[in-house]
């Protein structure tokens, strides 16, 4: 880990990105955003409070009536966030410099997969040519400072730190492939607490990815015989479960009152039982997440200025495979709007809604030609594996947040979690790597 960091700062390029990366932050916190939550994210306002209220030692089971389930899901971001307060800095200052240090982070760590990527198909950064250099740099800066990425890392949004994480987890999981004794055994706990504090910003988004790593975990299996990956995706699922359930407040004993008149002895109440983890809850709840989905997609619709068209699923349907049938009818709209909506000169009414239409002329680009080149043919399996698996997980995810989302503007803001898999899977292609000087162990 210390060679590939030396490795990508010995890079003037990486070098220059991340200082533009870190000023341009600077700059926007102190010159643009307001001292009040954004427009471009009023969530923030909800956890600058939050923070505020752990930072006092409040309970979260009273907060603001969400209850605790909201610091749990967040807790990557909250717990650093009142760290911060304490220090005197006000709450929405400090989600926002937690929030800015994620994304520039981001960044950094992608640099990092790269470099990683390269080591497993035993090759480095230098052996690359100028112009191919180029490219990555291109690539990195895209995912730096594409507008919508960059304004929801610098706000006090969950995006950043989800990210993060993710990204985190993908590097460690690269460095275990290509790591034996205690090197493997350094990775594996590496990579099983940042899958865990994945899902202590987003549990959904980490879920997804989980899934998709745990499926792909049985190729190396198969192929390479590396039964590591899938242990760790394992102990991340059970951990983050754990990390992101909420747990029962005791009750504390009423105090003792003297009697005036005797009384006849009461029964003793049998004590209850403390509530355990149910680290399975994940694959439990499947059947009745996608009712879920339907219910909070159809809510999301209210008071916004871009709703989305109200799902005709029934909302009291619970034959799960009629409303997975409806469901499924209803995908490959709500996947189009998900990915590319607002459109320019169809979603119209507001300034942010015509900036996020011109941006998508972009994302029109980068989807299609991700997807496609990921399906091209490789020179080897590690090449195959990390293409698919990275776009397995972009078409996995986006079908997951079509069928949740019920606006266009919260849509536009998940989609960044798919922006990283998708700058790497362009960053990795055939004619941006230089060819195998030779084959790597079981490689076809």
């Amino acid at each position: 880990m210390i060679d590939d960091i030396r490795c990508a700062l010995a890079s003037k390029s990486v070098v220059v990105l991340l200082s533009v990366s870190a000023t341009i932050r600077v700059l926007f916190h102190f010159l643009i955003l307001p001292n009040s939550p954004s427009a471009l994210g009023p969530d923030e306002g909800t956890y600058a409070k939050l923070a505020k209220h752990v930072s006092q030692g409040l309970p979260v089971e009273v907060f603001l009536g969400y209850g605790p389930d909201l610091y749990h899901s967040t807790r990557s971001i909250t717990l650093p966030s009142a760290f911060l307060i304490k220090l005197g800095l006000a709450e929405l200052t400090a989600v926002r410099a937690i929030a800015s240090v994620y994304g520039f982070t981001s960044t950094f760590t992608l640099a990092l997969c790269f470099i990683a990527y390269l080591k497993l198909r035993n090759q480095t950064i230098q052996e690359m040519s100028s112009s191919l250099n180029k490219k990555f740099i291109f690539m990195l800066g895209l995912f730096a400072f594409l507008p919508s990425n960059f304004a929801w890392s610098t706000i006090g949004l969950r995006e950043s730190g989800s990210q993060f994480w993710l990204i985190t987890t993908f590097y460690c999981l690269l460095k275990l492939l290509n790591s034996n004794g205690r090197d493997s055994l350094k990775f594996i706990v590496l990579s099983a607490i940042a899958l865990t504090l994945a899902y202590g910003t987003r549990p959904e988004t980490a879920l997804v990815f989980s899934v998709v790593a745990l499926f792909f975990s049985t190729v190396l299996i198969l192929k390479w015989r590396k039964f590591t990956p899938m242990i760790v995706i394992i102990l991340g699922i059970f951990a983050g479960q754990a990390f992101t359930t909420t747990p029962t407040t005791p009750t504390a004993p009423a105090a003792p009152t003297t009697p005036t008149t005797p009384t006849t002895p009461t029964t003793p109440t049998t004590p209850t039982t403390p509530t355990r983890v149910n680290i399975f809850e994940p694959f439990q709840s499947m059947a009745s997440t996608l009712i879920d989905f339907e219910k909070k997609r159809n809510l999301n619709t209210l008071d916004a200025q871009s709703a989305l068209p109200k799902s005709a699923c029934s909302e009291a349907s619970e034959a799960i495979l009629s409303m997975l049938k409806c469901t499924l009818s209803e995908l490959p709209y709500r996947l189009f709007a998900f990915l590319f909506r607002p459109l320019i000169f169809f979603d119209q009414g507001s300034t942010n809604l015509t900036l996020a239409a011109l941006e998508n002329l972009g994302w029109l680009i980068l989807i299609p030609l991700s997807i496609w080149l990921s399906l091209l043919r490789r020179e080897n399996c590690v090449d195959r594996y990390v293409n698919w698996t990275l776009a397995t997980f972009v078409v996995l995810f986006a079908s997951s947040a079509a069928l949740y989302e019920g606006n266009v503007g919260t849509a536009f803001r998940h989609k960044s979690t798919i922006l990283w898999p998708i700058v790497f899977i362009l960053m990795i292609t055939p004619s941006n790597l230089p060819k195998l000087k030779r084959k790597i162990d079981s490689a076809s």
